[in-house]
């Protein structure tokens, strides 16, 4: 994900980033590992925060691929001990308040048919709990799937207040065993570098909330000088990716449903061996019978995470491939309807 050797194109912020060559993404790698690894033993010197998270911000200008939801949220938590490194007594209401607004706003963004269709009926009931699709259509447990996303958003506003932090901590970290288990080698299998991601987040909740009695919630580190950015980038501009007005991974969007997707159609196969690879026969009728890639299974086979499902970014990246892959007449559609 974090290179260019691979088939899978590049979404740069900025068209003249394209010029760079692969090996530029292999340096950035490679010096934000070792600046994390680093950053462990001197987490106040602000040389090596501000370096890591100069190199984690480039490299994500260069594909907006890497515009994770769990990238995103370790930019800011290197923000956050940056800016407060002599203010300790902040770090933990700012960083609760960036949990809080991840389960809240990821729950407010499941509140749609999408999440219903793609990821409670087809995902879970069906693929996971082998639900047969009548039963899994009846009315009554087609909408219980709401309850999920209900649960998210109460869950995220419960870590802020102290009678109810801890029940919510213990509860959120059984979610992430049952998305462990749902998402694991035991389960589907699928999209495993969201898996430690769990793992830490189960870490942040138990060390946060449960391990020391927790302090009453703050809003006034939030409010104060750099700090201020955290409330617009976690607060505020979240709210506006509920309609569509930011990016929804920025937003927490995580498993909505309702993510645009891309069916690339290949009139002739042998113009392009190299993507043979990812071919299938699943869209058929979008491709009239020829041969067809799903964007989304293509970039989880060679970078192991979601593409980013962002319309501008599609499109990005269907000009891109159709450019290319002219002499074997490829062909693009997007769909606005989730792919999961």
């Amino acid at each position: 994900m974090f290179t260019a050797y691979r088939l899978f194109p590049t979404a740069p912020v900025f068209e003249s980033f394209d010029q760079l060559p692969a090996v530029v993404h292999l340096i950035l790698f490679i010096f934000s590992i070792l600046l994390i690894a680093i950053v462990f033993f001197f987490t106040k010197n602000k040389f090596i925060l501000a370096g890591l998270l100069i190199v984690e911000i480039f490299s994500c200008l260069l594909d907006q691929n890497r515009w994770q939801p769990w990238e995103y949220q370790c930019i800011f938590t290197v923000f956050v001990f940056l800016v407060n490194r002599n203010k300790q007594a902040s770090i933990i209401p700012l960083f609760t308040f960036i949990l809080a607004s991840t389960y809240f706003y990821s729950g407010c963004n499941k509140l749609n048919v999408g999440f219903l269709d793609n990821v409670w009926v087809q995902m879970m009931l069906r693929s996971f709990l082998k639900i047969p699709v009548t039963v899994a259509r009846h009315s009554w447990l087609y909408h219980c799937g709401y309850f999920l996303a209900l649960f998210e958003l109460l869950a995220g506003a419960g870590l802020l207040f102290l009678k109810t932090r801890k029940t919510t901590a213990v509860a959120l970290i059984l979610m992430h065993l049952f998305v462990l288990i749902f998402l694991g080698p035991l389960g589907l299998n699928y999209n495993a570098i969201i898996w430690p991601w769990n793992v830490a987040m189960m870490g942040y909740l138990y060390v946060i909330f449960i391990h020391k009695n927790p302090h009453p919630f703050s809003l006034r580190p939030v409010f104060q000088s750099w700090n201020n950015v955290i409330f617009i980038c976690w607060g505020i501009l979240p709210m506006l990716g509920i309609f569509g007005y930011w990016d929804g991974f920025l937003s927490s969007s995580i498993y909505s449903g309702k993510s645009p997707w891309m069916v690339i159609c290949i009139r002739d196969t042998s113009k392009c061996p190299e993507l043979k690879p990812f071919c299938n026969t699943n869209h058929v009728k979008v491709c009239d019978g020829g041969t067809s890639i799903s964007l989304l299974t293509w970039g989880m086979s060679e970078t192991n995470v979601v593409r980013n499902p962002e319309l501008r970014v599609l499109i990005q990246i269907q000009k891109k491939l159709e450019k290319k892959y002219a002499a074997a007449g490829l062909s693009c559609s997007i769909f606005i309807k989730g792919e999961k």
